[in-house]
């Protein structure tokens, strides 16, 4: 096991599979596979909110929280990467907290 890796405790009932990792840029993910459902999701959550605003641009958090999405190189247009969400029975959603802001799929 690497320095990267942790053991996650769960319950005896819980079918779940977790692997919890840090990546290089030393983003922490963790990854659960639910073999009992056939949907799919994503969050990612920053520890950037609200409070972290300068005080002369205020907002700006929740501004970043919106431009996220609005364009990508795989998905350029503005709402292309919503559409193919759609298409696919997905959605996104975001939200900008006092010291957070979380992104969904």
């Amino acid at each position: 096991r690497s320095g990267n890796e942790m053991d996650i405790l769960k319950g005896k009932t819980d079918k779940r599979e977790y692997k919890y990792l840090q990546l290089e840029n030393k983003l922490k993910v963790m990854l659960i596979h639910d073999p009992d459902t056939t949907k799919s999701a994503t969050a990612l959550g920053v520890l950037a909110g609200q409070n972290l605003d300068p005080r002369d641009h205020p907002g700006i958090a929740h501004f970043c929280e919106h431009m996220l999405f609005m364009g990508t190189k795989k998905y350029p247009g503005e709402n292309e990467f919503d559409d193919y969400l759609s298409k696919n029975a997905g959605f996104s959603n975001a939200y900008t907290d006092n010291h957070l802001t979380n992104y969904y799929l």
